[in-house]
């Protein structure tokens, strides 16, 4: 990969501080409401204020733009462009997590502290959604009209549960024949000591999520009579542990580099210092050695294997355990990279099965399909953040992770996962922890940021 000057941070696009002012007032709101989903909807007087705070603090949009909901309270606002070709959306959720414990401050009432704006969401992810927002009701007020495209701006209720609001959406888009060119959602950001060796500020671009895909694994009861007569070894249960131990000891999934995974690394490689400028520059060489250190690292084992985890086991009546079970069941989660990698260990799990007397069942596919990190959306997206933000590093990566965009990959051209937060280590351990906080220079860099996507799309 060739190395690009990088500018100092000072050179990156900033708003006035009476922008960020503004931007920070409307952001608080929007913080401050309690936007938890919960079963029982306890909250849902607090989504009713947000949606308010919305419509008032966005007017032109409001006003403007065609509002979709679906299930309580997903909303799309959809700006028809002039002489539209492409339909690009741009997404993120505006349910939170709990506020927890430890906070300095409270997390559902905003605080600004230290150039800082602390609260629940501010980084995950009303922030890159008041940009998006607030970049389309700028884009208004200056009379842009928006050639070529449709914009859609969608933003879930209960995405933070794997919530139903962007099931719905896709479902109602599918059947409207509705299809997106460019979708941008969360995902990705401006981070800093991800890779090693680089000491610059890295943007880390998601071009593709890990799937979810769940099997039921179910052995039964040998018919044999009189309990006393059953060896102990051949029950349903022993068989069922033997099966789960057995799966789990073959390391089956061995990982490798996938294209996404291989050019995070080449992409960094021209700014480390020596020897791993050298090992990450020639991963054609190099890759066995450096496989096998990330497959010992959890976290790095992620970004180059299948995950197998068995999440729950039950056999047995709680109300008489003396009484014996008809069938044990155990759920196995694999989080593949690429479905034939999946299917391909799968074959081997289901011979382990077999001779356990375990059948497996899929009960859950969740898969989406990798975007083209060379195509033009990528392009488009690089050139943007090296405009607004010339001090880092530009990269495609894996999300290990997920988010609501792999919902769409059925009917989207290019799913990318990305916002422009540039976050330092407190505040990348503040998500969905305590003290969660965004600069508030940053909020502006946001909607500067999105508003220069929008136009070049």
């Amino acid at each position: 990969m060739k190395k690009r000057s990088l500018q100092p941070e000072s050179m990156r696009k900033n708003a006035s501080d009476q922008q960020n002012a503004r931007y920070t007032a409307i952001l608080k709101q929007m913080v401050d409401c309690k936007t938890v989903w919960t079963d029982s909807g306890e909250n849902l007087s607090e989504y009713d204020r947000f949606y308010r705070i919305v419509a008032e603090s966005f007017p032109l949009l409001h006003s403007r733009a065609k509002r979709l909901t679906f299930g309580y309270g997903c909303f799309f606002y959809v700006l028809e462009g002039d002489k539209a070709a492409k339909n690009v959306l741009l997404m993120s959720h505006h349910d939170v997590v709990s506020g927890g414990e430890g906070w300095d401050t409270d997390p559902f009432d905003a605080v600004e502290k230290n150039g800082c704006l602390w609260g629940r969401g501010t980084i995950d992810t009303k922030t890159p959604l008041f940009a998006e927002l607030q970049a389309a009701e700028e884009l208004l007020q200056e009379g842009y009209s928006f050639p070529g495209i449709n914009l859609y701006i969608g933003s879930s209720h209960n995405e933070e549960v794997s919530g139903d609001g962007m099931v719905l959406a896709v479902q109602y888009f599918k059947e409207q024949g509705i299809h997106f060119d460019v979708i941008l959602d969360e995902g990705g950001a401006i981070t800093s000591g991800m890779i090693p060796g680089v000491s610059a500020k890295s943007a880390m671009v998601a071009v593709h999520e890990k799937s979810r895909h769940l099997y039921r694994c179910t052995a039964k009861q040998n018919d044999r009579g009189h309990t006393g007569l059953s060896p102990s070894q051949d029950s349903m249960v022993s068989r069922m542990a033997a099966f789960i131990n057995e799966v789990t000891k073959s390391k089956i999934y061995q990982g490798r580099f996938y294209p996404e995974v291989r050019a995070t690394f080449e992409s960094h490689a021209p700014y480390m210092k020596f020897p791993l400028n050298l090992l990450f520059g020639n991963l054609t060489l190099f890759s066995p050695i450096i496989k096998k250190i990330m497959l010992g690292i959890p976290q790095t084992q992620a970004m180059l294997s299948t995950g197998c985890t068995f999440t729950s086991i039950f056999a047995g009546n709680r109300e008489h355990p003396a009484f014996r079970a008809q069938s044990a069941e155990a759920t196995l989660s694999l989080r593949c990279i690429r479905e034939d990698d999946l299917y391909q260990g799968l074959e081997q799990i289901k011979k382990i099965g077999f001779h356990y007397g375990v059948e497996l069942e899929e009960v859950e596919r969740d898969y989406c399909q990798p975007t083209d990190f060379h195509g033009k959306a990528y392009e488009i997206l690089e050139s943007v953040l090296n405009e607004n933000f010339p001090d880092v590093i530009v990269a495609p990566y894996l999300l290990t992770a997920g988010t609501d965009a792999r919902r769409f990959s059925d009917i989207a051209d290019s799913i990318l996962r990305f916002a422009p937060i540039d976050l330092d280590k407190a505040q990348f351990a503040s998500i969905h922890n305590k003290n969660e906080h965004i600069r508030i220079q940053n909020i502006g860099q946001c909607v500067l940021f999105y508003k220069d996507f929008i136009r070049k799309m």
